[in-house]
């Protein structure tokens, strides 16, 4: 599925290797464990199945030679078999295994240097307790087969985006890293909640440059980890410090929008550039809304969208015609209006599909007015 949970079968039933604080809503996926009060690293280890070890293997390539004589099966004589190892091995390469199930996860460089996940969680708990403002963990995972495990925590103060104080967004600290080759170790300040692989996608692209902190998987890597060393403290809590910066960076873009005023029409050539395919956006142009050689489709949902606009959940909140309260009613439109075919599509289209790049056009061109 979409979340790419790991599920494991334990004691003969299916475990999805996952757990999250039960203090709010379940997380959409609705997969693993709910633990009830604050959640330890260690417990968060525990309980969504991270404890494995990696280690590198050497590669080997499956020669003809070789194919020819695991075919024949029978007695093999070791010294050959030996010599055509040697033969085979692939210099330079090395396999990444997951111990417990003895499991290849990846193929990376001799000098890939291995975080393992006790080490990775052990370094979030250096985050998370610091006293009243550290963020406490919210939920932990292991994603895929094991290649990547994630862990996040949420910071007691949130980002509020209206004078009166009703609109607020939560932000989080997320930490992970991958056993395959294909990642950094990461840390950094999202306002999103990573709660699956699609959200953890999302949080890896909004970073930009506030609140995260990227290191390659080199040799000498548990050498930066390691917080007995100074300079490695300071190097962790820049992360936690940078929730300010990224505060105020998000602060001041939701302001932005709020303080750009749009006419009717300013928005509604904004939404048809946004919603209309090509040539009904070209016929928009030319002569309107009214043209009759719009497709219908693509009248009425320009015509919905604006709809809702105006009458949407939430669009008697904050003030009409602003850019804010515009991006507000798009994004009420994909996500409480707009019919999907499942939960899990509208979960896509929301984080990276299609109703995420229409949001962020509309914002391109609300910005640009």
């Amino acid at each position: 599925m979409a979340a790419n949970i790991e599920i494991r079968k334990i004691n003969g039933a299916e475990v999805a290797s996952y757990v999250e604080n039960g203090k709010k809503e379940r997380a959409w996926h609705r997969l693993g464990q709910v633990y009830d009060g604050q959640i330890s690293v260690k417990e968060a280890l525990e309980l969504c199945n991270a404890g494995y070890q990696v280690e590198k293997r050497n590669v080997y390539a499956l020669t003809p030679a070789l194919s020819d004589l695991l075919a024949q099966g029978g007695t093999v004589d070791v010294e050959q078999l030996s010599d055509m190892m040697l033969d085979a091995l692939i210099e330079g390469r090395k396999a990444t295994m997951r111990m417990d199930l003895d499991r290849p996860l990846g193929i990376v460089s001799d000098n890939y240097g291995i975080v393992q996940n006790e080490q990775a969680f052990q370094f979030i708990d250096t985050l998370c307790s610091g006293g009243t403002g550290s963020p406490v963990i919210e939920c932990a995972g292991v994603l895929g087969k094991g290649e990547r495990v994630f862990i996040t925590a949420k910071f007691p103060e949130q980002i509020i985006l209206d004078n009166r104080g009703d609109d607020r967004v939560d932000m989080y600290v997320v930490f992970t890293t991958s056993h395959d080759g294909t990642g950094s170790v990461n840390c950094m300040v999202t306002p999103i909640r990573v709660v699956c692989n699609n959200t953890l996608n999302m949080a890896l692209g909004k970073g930009g440059n506030y609140g995260k902190i990227s290191l390659r998987h080199t040799s000498g890597i548990m050498g930066r980890l390691d917080l007995m060393k100074k300079e490695n403290q300071v190097f962790a809590y820049k992360t936690l410090n940078m929730f300010e910066v990224y505060k105020k960076s998000l602060e001041q873009s939701f302001e932005h929008l709020r303080n750009i005023r749009l006419s009717k029409k300013q928005l509604e050539d904004i939404m048809a550039e946004v919603m209309l395919t090509e040539g009904n956006l070209k016929l928009y142009r030319e002569h309107g809304i009214k043209c009759d050689d719009i497709s219908t489709v693509g009248r009425n949902q320009l015509n919905r969208v604006m709809e809702v606009m105006e009458t949407g959940i939430g669009q008697d909140m904050g003030e009409r015609g602003t850019a804010l309260w515009a991006i507000n009613g798009l994004t009420t439109y994909f996500q409480n209006d707009r019919n999907y075919s499942s939960d899990e599509l509208k979960f896509n289209s929301m984080m990276t599909g299609t109703a995420a790049s229409r949001l962020q056009r509309a914002y391109d061109l609300m910005v640009a007015v």
